[in-house]
Parts: structure tokens; C-alpha cells; sequence
């Protein structure tokens, strides 16, 4: 007969079987495989891999796009502290009690819940020589002839950046929001009465009570950052310019059909991102003891 507190660890081991084996064979298998697949040469037509030991590695580092997918996705960072900054801005302006707020709150979040494709195609008509964009720019002065926003190296990732920073605005407001709601009135109202303005309520009050909120959204802001493919893959094609990690993997595997190489690619853009997480963990760590 099992003792009471056996009996309690076997039942909670018995829930945990599903979703370790659904983790095994949807995550941890495929991670192994990927690795594997890496060292061999796939030959998708006969299902076989050839053995190549660290040849596609060699083949990716020689690769000239590489270097360019890596220098746009350090570039893709600098999205980073604006999204977070305006966000910030728009969870205050949005943490007020005033007829309608839900509505615009909901209206801020439908960028975030549009589909990629629909997205997209809106911002690819924007941005198009002939579109919305060029022309209000000519109507206005500002520009004598129209821009390749899209096909332009000196544009393109620029308008993807925006389309990407457009559509995190929503999302990471609603989190400062909820960080926000959770600190106490009666510290507000405190300053208040001891004649505190509006800046120093935000400064001393809001943003090292939002700290560990802040450094949160950094960490899932950055990893985003780095593994884009949405707006480069819907808008450019990975043209002009804009191919990143995430698209050359695609590109490599899917229009190459160099599975070995894209496997090799995956390996190094998951020590890269390790890297990147293992500093920003270090920094919500920091945030998180100093609370």
C-alpha cells in the first residue's frame, strides 16, 4: 500500500504523462531531428540524407546573405524601445475613466488581432509608388517624385519596421495596462496632496512601479524583433534588402530545397537567440529583486 504522500506525487506525475509526451513528440523530437538534419545533405524527391558532417555550416558562414540577414535583424532592435515607449504613452492615456475608453482601447487593439495577410496587403497598397502614401506626400510638398518605399534597399526595411512597430502598439499596451491597473490609487492620490505634478507622479510613481512590466515586454518585444518574417515575407519578399534570419531559413528550405543548410541556419539563430534571452533574463532578474 502507498503512503499518502506517494500517492499524491504519482497523481501529479500521471497529469503531467500528456503533456509531456505531446512535448516530446511536437518539440523535443523535432529539435533533435533539426540538429541532426543539419549535419546532412536532404534529398527531399529520394528521403534520404547524406552524411556531411559540418559542410553546410562552412557553406552558411561563406554565405554573403547571412551577414545581411543578421545586420537587419540587429537593425529590426531599434523598433524595440519605440514600440515600448509609445506604448507606455498610450496605456496612460488610455488608463482613465472617461465615457467611450473602452472603446478606443478596443480600437488601439484591432491592429493586433487583424490577420498578417490583411494587414499587409493594406500596407503594401499604402506604400505602393502609386498609392495613399506618395500622394499625400506629393499633395503636401514634402517629396518631388514618388518613392519605391518597398523596392528601394533604402526604404523597404524601414517600411516594415513601421508596419511592425503599427501593429505592437495594441498588444503591449493592453500588458502595460493591466500593469498599470495593479498599482494602488492611493499612491497617486498621496502625491497629489502633497502637490506633486503630473510629470513627477509618472516619473517618481508610474515607471519604477511598471518597471518589471517594462522588462518583460522588452524581453518578448526583442525575441520578436529578431525571429521576424511576417512583414518581410508579405511585403518585400525578402527583396530590396530585407531578407532576415527567420526569412532565409524559409527561402533556404523552401525555395532552395537546401533543408541541410536551413537546418543549419535554425541551429545558429537558436544560439543567437538563447544568447539575447539569457541578457534580457538577466536584466528582468535585476528588475524583478530590485522591486
Amino acid at each position: 500500500m502507498l503512503s499518502r504522500k506517494a500517492q499524491v506525487y504519482l497523481i501529479a506525475f500521471s497529469f503531467l504523462i500528456a503533456p509531456l509526451t505531446l512535448l516530446a513528440i511536437f518539440t523535443y523530437y523535432p529539435i533533435i531531428r533539426g540538429v541532426v538534419l543539419s549535419f546532412t545533405d536532404y534529398n527531399m524527391m529520394l528521403g534520404k540524407a547524406k552524411w556531411v558532417g559540418f559542410r553546410n555550416y562552412i557553406e552558411l558562414f561563406k554565405d554573403e546573405e547571412f551577414y545581411v540577414a543578421l545586420k537587419n535583424i540587429l537593425r529590426y532592435l531599434i523598433v524595440v524601445p519605440f514600440i515600448q515607449f509609445f506604448s507606455i504613452l498610450l496605456a496612460v492615456l488610455v488608463n482613465k475613466r472617461l465615457p467611450g475608453i473602452r472603446f478606443f482601447r478596443t480600437l488601439f487593439y484591432v491592429p493586433v488581432i487583424t490577420g498578417a495577410v490583411v494587414v499587409s496587403i493594406t500596407w503594401r497598397w499604402i506604400f505602393h509608388i502609386d498609392g495613399i502614401l506618395n500622394g499625400l506626400l506629393l499633395h503636401m510638398g514634402l517629396i518631388k517624385e514618388p518613392i519605391a518605399w518597398l523596392s528601394d534597399p533604402r526604404y523597404a526595411l524601414c517600411a516594415a519596421m513601421f508596419v511592425t512597430f503599427w501593429r505592437g502598439l495594441g498588444y503591449y499596451m493592453v500588458i502595460y495596462l493591466a500593469g498599470l491597473q495593479n498599482i494602488p490609487s492611493e499612491l497617486y492620490e498621496a502625491a497629489r496632496i502633497d502637490g506633486a505634478s503630473s510629470r513627477q507622479i509618472f516619473i517618481r510613481i508610474t515607471l519604477p512601479l511598471l518597471k518589471p512590466t517594462i522588462l518583460f515586454c522588452f524581453l518578448i518585444s526583442t525575441l520578436a524583433a529578431l525571429k521576424i518574417f511576417e512583414e518581410v515575407f508579405l511585403l518585400t519578399q525578402g527583396g530590396a534588402e530585407t531578407t532576415t534570419m527567420m526569412y532565409l531559413i524559409y527561402d533556404y528550405a523552401f525555395n532552395r530545397y537546401e533543408f541541410g543548410t536551413s537546418a543549419a541556419l535554425s541551429v545558429v539563430f537558436s544560439g543567437i537567440l538563447l544568447m539575447f534571452t539569457v541578457i534580457n533574463f538577466k536584466f528582468f532578474r535585476a528588475g524583478s529583486e530590485g522591486r
